[in-house]
């Protein structure tokens, strides 16, 4: 196994086994920082935005809020059980936003070029040994008036 596989597993490992304490309340501040990024995009009606590592949905469903039943959310996250948690949460789902979550790999989405409105990213981008690489991932997935949000 390569370094960098070793470290996908580690983290998928890693966060498999925190997954039931993402929503503890002790944890209040990675929800404060997860809606004020999705509130500085200024999300529209109808936007389709890609919330990379999503955890249990923090950003994903406050976007999906913003973008209500015209727009779409995808969340994905390396490990398999956080995007699990995440469906029930929120009263986005209420609101006809179609949120979906999923496991996947930031450095190789598969999603086509020009895809998202917005692509976010809160707390995430610094596990990743190749930042450069992984930014322009991002990039080519937004469209060309779009916005790419990185918060550490």
């Amino acid at each position: 196994m390569n370094g960098l596989d070793s470290a996908k597993g580690r983290a998928i490992a890693t966060y498999n086994a925190a997954a039931d304490r993402f929503d503890h309340p002790a944890k209040t501040f990675w929800d404060r920082f997860r809606r004020a990024t999705i509130d500085r995009l200024h999300l529209r009606s109808g936007q389709c935005v890609l919330d990379v590592c999503c955890r249990s949905g923090a950003s994903a469903l406050p976007a999906a809020e913003a973008v209500d039943a015209e727009g779409r959310v995808i969340g994905v996250d390396l490990a398999e059980s956080l995007p699990e948690l995440a469906p029930g949460q929120g009263p986005a789902l209420e609101s006809g936003a179609e949120a979906q979550f999923r496991t996947g790999d930031m450095m190789s989405q598969g999603f086509p070029d020009a895809t998202f409105d917005a692509v976010v990213c809160v707390f995430g981008i610094f596990f990743v040994p190749d930042r450069p690489g992984v930014v322009t991932e991002f990039w080519r997935t937004v469209t060309l008036d779009g916005k790419l949000a990185l918060t550490t």
